[in-house]
């Protein structure tokens, strides 16, 4: 009778996922149109180095609760040499839809910069943001009703270039292994609006790099830091390995260069 009971749960999830149905199209114009609306920018680094080749594209996607999941590709395009821009795609009637109080139906579209072209060993990349960022894309959010026909936006991108740096922790060798560390740094990146795909505070994007601390006296590590930008880097604890992580350095401002500086000290505990 359990059997029969779990069995019939099983098709029952199984079928209402089956109701849910996933469309995708495309709406790619040629050229523009008196009624097209257009996002432009730039791409950069520090000290404005153009990022060229990067692949550009904007998706409006709508989703309804067990209903129609659909994706329509709105525009494509890629840098120049100069690090430029430019999109151009017509919106439709139910694209700028208000959906009022009905939280059941989301609509909204993604601008994406697709970083693959780009070598991993000499910019930040959204996987040294956020470790669970696998693919080399940022996803920039923007509610339907941000945009309107025939209007111009602009969304410039900000990706800096990388440098490792020996980070050293000095401890009083009391450390609870079930405690968890992070050095924890807070950089320039994205542009115009924070990634999607990333979590921010005051403004800048918090790149954490988990750190395993034993009770040895004094550890190194290394960590991708800003290149030619400011850094504020400090260490972080999650006390008994749940919760948030806090702070137990103060925070130190670095500008980073081609050659300085080479390491950073940090002291916690007792040690400070």
């Amino acid at each position: 009778m359990k059997t029969c009971s779990f069995i019939n749960f099983f098709w029952l999830i199984a079928c209402a996922f089956c109701l849910v149905s996933c469309d995708e199209e495309s709406d790619l114009i040629s050229g523009p149109t008196t009624s097209s609306t257009m996002i432009s920018g730039v791409a950069r680094s520090a000290d404005g180095m153009p990022l060229a080749g990067v692949k550009v594209s904007l998706d409006y996607k709508e989703s309804a609760w067990l209903g129609q999941q659909t994706t329509r590709h709105k525009a494509e395009g890629m840098t120049d040499n100069e690090g430029n821009y430019r999109l151009y795609f017509e919106l439709r009637d139910d694209e700028l839809r208000d959906n009022g109080n009905d939280a059941s139906v989301a609509r909204s579209f993604y601008l994406t910069f697709d970083l693959s072209s780009l070598p991993e060993d000499k910019y930040i990349m959204p996987k040294d943001i956020k470790s669970d960022n696998n693919g080399q894309k940022l996803y920039f959010y923007y509610y339907n009703s941000h945009f309107e026909r025939g209007k111009y936006y602009i969304h410039n991108l900000y990706v800096p270039r990388k440098r490792w740096i020996d980070i050293t922790v000095v401890n009083d060798g009391k450390i609870d292994a079930n405690d968890k560390f992070v050095v924890s740094n807070l950089i320039k990146y994205g542009g115009d609006q924070q990634p999607f795909n990333s979590y921010y505070r005051d403004g800048r994007v918090m790149m954490d790099c988990p750190v395993t601390m034993t009770s040895d006296r004094e550890q190194t590590f290394r960590v991708p830091c800003a290149l030619n930008d400011s850094n504020s880097i400090y260490i972080g604890c999650m006390k008994g390995g749940v919760g948030s992580y806090d702070a137990v350095t103060p925070v130190k401002k670095i500008f980073v260069t081609e050659s300085e500086p080479q390491s950073i000290r940090f002291e916690i505990g007792a040690a400070e």
